[in-house]
């Protein structure tokens, strides 16, 4: 469902842009909050900056050229700068909006080619035929020439195929252990089908324990993030039309997310009308107000990572039910990790310098586990320190409480 307020799509979308961008007052508040100008101490990267270029751009000051577009393209879209923002400028839907605009500018075309990649990570069926090319690409000859001569681009899309679980989730109905009429939906996305398999096979063995009988959608389909994101609306606003199609007739209690990113997108479109929530707000919420089941005490040190798409971040409660766990939160959560989504294959090298402020972190601190809630930051972080050699393994948080529960009757 199309946001009323959102610039996408609407003839005047200059004019939109222009009033949004025209909010900003330059006051610079911004800036200390800004991963990529704190990193690049360069104006034209930080949101002020990149708000001056997209003015500029619409005025038709400046033409979308190569330069213009590097530093639109660099920002993280992590909305930092949006908490900070005495004028309440909305820098996520402004920045969405002006890639947009670029798109349809450099390309005279009705019709606009949607990127290669971008579809192969968005359908669940192309992405099968990707599960079983794993074998040959992870083929030490092929990884060992592609590591050495393929561009930053495909190096890192290198990276994230090695680590990628061998199996990708498939739809279907899973009763629950005790019947007890109670239902749940979970949304599995597209990529995190794959990236996510431990953590929803985790999700979905902790609910149907619970009580819960739990059904993962056959036709429901991408979020629609990485396309919106990505300066196309329209394809985004297509996988919004088709879940919205499919979830306007469940009875279930409630549609379940595990991935911070889909989440966000989906309660922005408002796609169900039932209501939308993080397995984390959910399994507090029923920890907090019905029976609590038993938890294996456990001595490990657990680093908690709040993603920018989160909302409102609860993993730090809920870990608080297994006994003797250390749990902190991870310093500096409020810079990004480098991950946003596609921004750690199209910004390889910036993501990674990102990264690498995280692993710092993680030296010092020297947590056992971490704990994310974000498919692309997990990624990032696997990435990251399997090349560092560190010895953290990184869960989210479902895995983590599915791993401690008892096998017991629950006490009240």
């Amino acid at each position: 469902m199309q946001d009323k307020n959102h610039p996408y799509g609407k003839p005047e979308i200059s004019d939109q842009l222009l009033k949004e961008a025209d909010k900003c007052v330059k006051c610079g508040l911004c800036l200390p909050h800004c991963p990529t100008y704190l990193k690049l101490t360069d104006e034209a990267d930080s949101p002020r900056g990149r708000i001056s270029l997209i003015q500029a751009l619409v005025k038709k000051d400046l033409n979308p050229g190569k330069n213009l577009r590097l530093h639109l393209d660099r920002c993280l879209g992590c909305r930092a700068c949006e908490k900070s923002c005495p004028s309440g400028v909305e820098f996520g839907k402004l920045l969405d909006g002006a890639r947009k605009w670029v798109r349809k500018t450099i390309i005279k075309h009705s019709v606009q080619p949607r990127p290669w990649l971008l579809e192969q990570l968005s359908d669940r069926t192309r992405l099968k035929k990707i599960i079983r090319l794993l074998p040959l690409i992870r083929c030490r000859p092929f990884l060992a020439a592609g590591k050495k001569f393929f561009p930053a681009y495909h190096k890192k899309l290198l990276k994230i195929v090695e680590i990628l679980p061998d199996r990708i989730v498939e739809p279907g109905l899973f009763p629950a252990h005790r019947p007890s009429g109670k239902s749940l939906q979970i949304f599995i996305g597209c990529a995190a089908s794959i990236a996510d398999q431990p953590a929803i096979d985790a999700a979905t063995q902790l609910l149907t324990k619970l009580g819960y009988a739990v059904e993962i959608p056959r036709n429901l389909v991408c979020c629609g993030a990485l396309h919106r994101h990505n300066g196309y609306p329209e394809r985004a606003d297509q996988f919004c039309a088709t879940n919205q199609k499919w979830l306007k007739n469940s009875r279930a209690e409630a549609l379940l997310t595990l991935a911070t990113a889909c989440h966000l997108e989906l309660i922005e479109q408002q796609v169900s009308r039932n209501p939308v929530l993080t397995i984390t707000d959910f399994l507090l919420d029923i920890f907090r107000s019905t029976s609590t089941p038993e938890f294996a005490p456990s001595s490990a040190r657990v680093a908690v990572h709040t993603p920018c798409s989160s909302l409102k971040d609860k993993t730090l409660q809920l870990l608080t039910v297994i006994p003797n766990l250390e749990v902190f939160e991870l310093p500096q959560n409020a810079l990004c990790c480098g991950a946003a989504g596609s921004y750690l294959v199209n910004q390889p090298e910036l993501a990674e310098t990102f990264g690498e402020e995280k692993l710092a972190l993680l030296r010092a601190t020297k947590p056992n586990i971490l704990v994310t809630t974000n498919t692309g930051c997990a990624l990032q972080f696997r990435i990251q320190i399997e090349a560092a050699n560190l010895h953290v393994e990184v869960l989210h948080p479902v895995e983590l409480i599915n791993r401690q529960l008892k096998h017991k009757a629950f006490r009240t």
